[in-house]
This record gives C-alpha cells, sequence and structure tokens, in this order.
C-alpha cells in the first residue's frame, strides 16, 4: 500500500507526529504539577498551557519538513532520524521559552518545557524506530518492494546488485539489466540478474516490466547516453537515480555542496567539516586535559621527581611532531631514555625493550605515564585527547610516500591516544593498519566514539607491550 500511495504514509506519519507531540505536553505538564516528583507552590489553569499544546504540534512537523526527517530512506539506518529528532526537541524548547518569555499575563514554567522536550524525544525516537523497524522487516517478507532496472553491465552493476540482494531490507527488486554493448543472456552472473533489453528500449521496458526505479551505472565516459537515459526517465514519470563511477576514489560519507548553482563533490567527508565538531572537541578537550592536570599535580611532582633524581638530564622530552593540516609543533613527553643527540632521536625508530631506557623510564612507558605532559600540548590547541597520533616529520614524509593516503589522517587534530592504539597498533607495528584504523576513525567520529576510546585507553594503558 505504501508503495502506491507514498503521500498517504507521510501524512499517516505527520498525524502521528502531531499526536505525540501533543501528548508529550500533556505528559510534561501532568510531571510537572501533578506526579510530585517536583515542588509545587501553585497549581497553574491548564488552559494557559492549551495553546502552547497545540502550537507546538504545528512547530514540530514545520521543523521535521525542514530538516527533511519525512524523506523516504530505504538504505539507511533505523536509528537515522535520531539526531533530528533531538535537534527538534532542542528547536521547541528554545521556542516555546521565546514565545512565553514576552509574555507576561502567566508565569509559564520553564521545566515544564524542558520536560516536553525529553519526552517529546523519546517518544518520538521510539515511534521512529519501530516504523523503520517495522518496514524493513516487512520489506525482508516481499512487502513495500520496488521493481528497479539497472542500466550498464558491469563491475558497478555487479557491486549495486550484490548489495541489494544482501541486504533484502533495503526493498528493492532488481527487475533486469539494460546494456548496449553486451549480448542478451551473456551477463548471467552468480547473482542470477540477466541482460533484458538495449538502451533505445528504454521506454517500452519500463511499462512492460512495471519498473519504479532505474538505477544508471554507466561508466562516466558514457556522459551523453547518461543525458539521453535520464530525459527518458523523465519523459516517463520513472525515477532515475545514477552511481557515479568514482567509487575507487570517493569514499563512504562525503557531500555534495554548491557553487552557484554547481554541484561539487567532496571526495572525503570528515567531522572538521562540521563546526559542532570543532566546538565540541575542543570544550571537551580544555576540561577534560585540565582536570587531569589539576587532579593529577601531585602525580606529575612525583615522576619530575624521579626523573630528574635517576638520570642527568632534563626532566621533559621535547620532539617535533606533525599536527594538523601538516602543522609542525614541540611535543612533551617525560624524558625516559638515556639523553641523545637531538639528530638521533628524530630518525631512529623505537623499539621494545630499548636499551637506550632508564629503570624509571621503562615504567613509564609501559604506564603511559611519560605521556603526562601532552594534556598541555592539548591545552595549548596543538592535539585533541583522541586522535591519530602525531609523528616525527621525517618518518611522516617516508610513510607519505610509502603509503599514498597517509596524509589524511592530518586533516584533523592528532590525538594522545587514537583507535588505532587502542587496537595495539602503535610503536614498532603495522603502518599500514595502523592507517587503516585511523582513516576508520576520521570517518565515523562521533562523541561516543571518542568516550570508548578512552574508555579502552584507560582498560589497556597497563597491558600494553607496544608502549612507545
Amino acid at each position: 500500500m505504501f508503495k502506491q500511495h507514498p503521500q498517504l504514509f507521510h501524512i499517516s506519519l505527520i498525524i502521528g507526529d502531531f499526536l505525540l507531540t501533543f501528548s508529550a505536553f500533556i505528559i510534561a505538564f501532568y510531571l510537572r504539577f501533578y506526579s510530585g516528583f517536583f515542588t509545587v507552590i501553585a497549581i497553574p489553569d491548564y488552559s494557559d498551557y492549551f495553546l502552547l499544546c497545540l502550537v507546538a504540534p504545528v512547530f514540530a512537523v514545520i521543523v521535521f519538513h525542514l530538516l527533511d526527517v519525512y524523506q523516504t530512506r530505504r538504505i539507511e539506518s533505523i536509528f537515522i532520524d535520531l539526531l533530528p529528532v533531538l535537534n527538534t526537541s532542542i528547536i521547541l524548547v528554545l521556542l516555546l521559552s521565546a514565545l512565553t518569555f514576552f509574555y507576561r499575563e502567566t508565569s509559564f514554567s520553564r521545566l515544564t518545557f524542558l520536560l516536553f522536550g525529553i519526552i517529546f524525544f523519546l517518544l518520538v525516537s521510539i515511534e521512529r524506530i519501530f516504523i523503520r523497524s517495522a518496514l524493513k522487516y516487512l520489506r525482508t517478507r516481499g512487502f513495500n518492494v520496488k521493481r528497479l532496472l539497472l542500466i550498464g553491465a558491469g563491475e558497478i552493476a555487479d557491486r549495486v546488485i550484490e548489495s541489494l540482494m544482501k541486504n533484502k531490507s533495503f526493498g528493492y527488486q532488481v527487475v533486469g539489466v539494460v546494456d548496449d554493448q553486451q549480448e542478451n543472456s551473456y551477463y548471467p552472473k552468480p547473482h542470477g540478474v540477466k541482460i533484458i533489453g538495449r538502451t533505445k528500449e528504454l521506454n517500452k521496458i519500463v511499462h512492460e516490466q512495471d519498473i519504479d526505479k532505474v538505477i544508471i551505472t554507466l561508466p562516466v565516459r558514457a556522459y551523453d547516453k547518461i543525458c539521453r537515459i535520464v530525459d527518458k526517465c523523465e519523459h516517463e514519470g520513472i525515477e532515475s537515480e545514477i552511481v557515479p563511477d568514482y567509487f575507487k576514489i570517493i569514499q563512504q560519507k562525503t557531500k555534495v555542496k554548491n557553487l552557484d548553482g554547481l554541484p561539487i563533490v567532496s571526495i572525503r567527508s570528515l567531522p572538521t567539516d562540521e563546526m559542532g565538531y570543532t566546538v565540541a572537541k575542543r570544550v571537551f578537550d580544555v576540561a577534560f586535559s585540565s582536570m587531569v592536570l589539576i587532579l593529577g599535580a601531585p602525580l606529575l611532582l612525583g615522576i619530575v621527581l624521579a626523573v630528574k633524581l635517576t638520570s642527568p638530564g632534563p626532566v621533559f622530552f621535547c620532539q617535533e611532531r606533525i599536527g594538523i593540516n601538516r602543522r609542525r609543533f614541540k611535543m612533551y613527553k617525560f624524558r625516559t631514555m638515556r639523553v641523545a643527540p637531538e639528530q638521533e632521536s628524530d630518525v631512529t625508530w623505537t623499539t621494545s625493550n630499548d636499551n637506550r631506557r632508564t629503570w624509571v623510564g621503562t615504567f613509564l612507558r609501559k604506564s603511559s605515564l611519560d605521556e603526562l605532559p601532552q594534556f598541555w600540548n592539548v591545552l595549548r590547541g596543538d592535539m585533541s585527547i583522541v586522535g591519530p597520533r602525531p609523528e616525527r616529520p621525517y618518518f611522516a614524509q617516508q610513510f607519505k610516500d610509502r603509503f599514498p593516503k597517509y596524509m589524511v589522517r592530518h586533516q584533523i587534530k592528532t590525538g594522545i591516544t587514537g583507535w588505532a592504539q587502542v587496537n595495539g597498533w602503535r610503536g614498532d607495528t603495522s603502518i599500514q593498519k595502523r592507517l587503516e584504523f585511523d582513516l576508520y576513525y576520521l570517518e565515523n567520529w562521533s562523541f561516543l566514539f571518542d568516550l570508548k576510546i578512552i574508555g579502552l585507553t584507560m582498560f589497556k594503558s597497563i597491558n600494553d607491550n607496544n608502549a612507545y
């Protein structure tokens, strides 16, 4: 039914959101004034809140529309709506607070608005997860399935077919492939999809096969043909999409930007492009590093004395490293080795059981306590708590030549710990594996991911045999 009447489904969602928002406001009002959980001086007349109870659902639907929450999403996760729902709940609380700020006849409870925002987020999130889970289940059972036609038999088409067959919950049935270069019945691969015609027959095929959607999987060199196919699809009123022939260089997460009407596809979308990332990272870094340096002051003082009294030379080891955007900075650590010429330390790779270590240095490295001064680098803004480990310029140049994507890891701030480190890829280990884990972190950053890495670092630091 939803396949034939998508507007009916969207209208049902809007009605559901309206009712849930209305209910969230009523529940918030009850919790604030009747539940006994909060101190109540006087219970207000609900009629004063009734208008807000009607305004809030209207605002919610409008904000959802602006955030494209009602857009059909077949291939995304069931949790795709959680962030827009959270943003909407914050916006609603701010809007209600702003509207009532100038209304002096009644003193509205800001706590009621806050409770409303929390309840709204919980109710609508549960609704969205349930609906998307139910739809995915129905699609695996053959309901709400769209009939799909691919244009272009080749590597791109094979990948699309294999992906759709592996993920039945996407709700696509590949009817066949249209191609001009191969004979009919030649194409059947292990997936069993056949060539069912040529591009000149497209108009007839989409009607005979009752096609809902066309995906163009032609190479970029067939630009003129792609344009003609898009025109034919629009002439027939068939939805069409293009899988760009750049998947070997374009990463999973990317963005399309608009330059005065000209679309620009970014090769790699990084969290540093978002203001939220920059602010959240910096606030957390400053708060966390300040707490470590203040609370750990006695420990830091003890290490200073231990290093100073057990071996001649400076307490701190200072070395040039490569940071964000390839900028160089001085990284600080507690000295764990006998003093050596700076040029030697810059080009010498540290190995397990290095005989240059002092006995105090061996303990500091084993426990990773030698890295505590790097929290000063974090406060200065040279580093972050979590990120790819910074490398010495000499080795960075070598790795850059051997591993083509190595310098991508320097598009964000380097860190005291990182995803590669907690998985054992630090010190004298595989640079290729370290790079793979660093790039994964870049492309999948979240605040919770950072907290997970910090937790794993605390758990594993004592037993890390690759500490350097």
